[in-house]
């Protein structure tokens, strides 16, 4: 007898990023209703963007600018998450960047992979960032299209792999990279993929205003303000994906990436200094065609 479908809610954090949040909200509202989507908008100067209408919108004031603003942003999203797993079996919680989709040659949902987390606790997905190729996808974005086919290509970079899907509360670190909890579960069937890189243009105008926020922080510098990715210039970006590029042509894969996964459920270990249990760390500049069968998934 099948399972019934898990109730689960899908949970980000926003502060201008209406590009990102209609992308999220277009995903996911194939997979629950609108009410089951739990936006939380970063500063009272923020308006509502009219397509968000009949989600859970909650609109909070912004702390100042400091040391650790990051960490503890990440404290008040683990409480969320242990406040919504007692009216929801299983939370999703990612940043608006982030999107989960399933390996359609897998006969099985998101929704149903999902509801895994019933019976291991914390999931964690294989992460992939997707990234511009402006050598081979010059054309400029339509947002009216699927994003994948439109931009094909990903790096690895494991610190996406995310304890992001829960029914059991956790303390996640900075950037919610890793959690106290204590078992990896690498789902064979979720990918998370990672939008951050995915356009040029788009990245220079977002990665702009976040180090112009870093820059505001009350101490000289930035340093413990965020995580690292916002202490980067649109030029230091920009400069990324062209080394992308140095690195040569997109590879094929069978996209299962079997030898990362080995290494990252091997090296599991607790990591005593931040309390949080961390897998292997592993990132590179090469890039990797991503098979045709994603390519209309968003």
């Amino acid at each position: 007898m099948p399972h019934a479908a898990p109730c689960v809610c899908f949970v980000t954090m926003v502060r201008d990023d209406d590009l990102f949040l209609r992308l999220w909200i277009t995903h996911y509202e194939r997979m629950v209703p609108r009410d089951q989507l739990i936006i939380l908008v970063d500063g009272l100067d923020q308006p509502v963007a009219d397509f968000a209408a009949g989600c859970q919108v909650i609109r909070m004031p912004r702390p100042e600018v400091g040391k650790d603003w990051g960490v503890q942003r990440w404290v008040m999203l683990s409480d969320l998450n242990a406040l919504l797993l007692n009216r929801f079996e299983i939370v999703v919680m990612n940043d608006v960047d982030e999107i989960l989709v399933v390996d359609p040659d897998r006969g099985i949902s998101l929704m149903d992979a999902i509801g895994r987390a019933r019976q291991v606790g914390v999931i964690s997905p294989f992460a992939v960032e997707l990234v511009h190729r402006t050598d081979v996808c010059p054309d400029p974005i339509d947002f009216g299209r699927p994003i994948i086919g439109q931009r094909p290509h990903v790096r690895l970079n494991a610190s996406y792999n995310k304890p992001c899907i829960t029914s059991v509360a956790v303390r996640w670190s900075l950037g919610a990279h890793y959690s106290d909890f204590p078992t990896l579960t690498l789902d064979p069937d979720i990918y998370l993929f990672h939008l951050r890189y995915f356009d040029l243009e788009t990245l220079r105008a977002r990665q702009a205003k976040r180090f112009a926020f870093t820059q505001a922080a009350t101490e000289a510098g930035v340093a413990g303000v965020s995580g690292n990715g916002w202490n980067k210039s649109s030029n230091e970006v920009e400069d990324f994906l062209r080394a992308l590029q140095e690195k040569g042509a997109p590879l094929d894969s069978d996209f299962g990436f079997a030898w990362q996964r080995k290494r990252m459920t091997s090296d599991w270990a607790w990591d005593a200094e931040f309390n949080i249990w961390r897998h292997a760390r592993f990132a590179n500049r090469r890039t990797y065609k991503v098979p045709e069968r994603f390519h209309d998934q968003f």
